[in-house]
């Protein structure tokens, strides 16, 4: 630390000193605020990447799962001229 940043420290000091307990209370309490307010917003980042990620997770599951699908329902069910969607609602029972 160098000497104006300590100067400038120890002024801040002597100016809490000088405070009432009151005022002393209420500037810890503000600065807890103040405190509580980052680590949310911290928490609040990390949640929304947790989320955002795991989303780009499932949609890719999902995408891929849908595609084997359609794979398999094409090379193995479908008959002739009949559409992938065509083919799956015949195996669903669906007309």
């Amino acid at each position: 630390m160098d000497e104006q940043n300590y100067k400038a420290m120890e002024h801040d000091m002597t100016d809490a000193a000088e405070l009432s307990p009151k005022e002393l209370g209420e500037g810890v309490a503000e600065a807890g605020k103040t405190i509580g307010d980052g680590v949310v917003d911290f928490y609040k980042k990390i949640e929304d990447g947790v989320v955002g990620a795991y989303k780009k997770v499932e949609e890719g599951a999902v995408g891929a799962y849908k595609a084997v699908e359609d794979f398999c329902v094409d090379k193995l069910f479908k008959k002739d001229g009949e559409t992938v969607q065509e083919a799956k609602d015949r195996l669903n029972g669906k007309k």
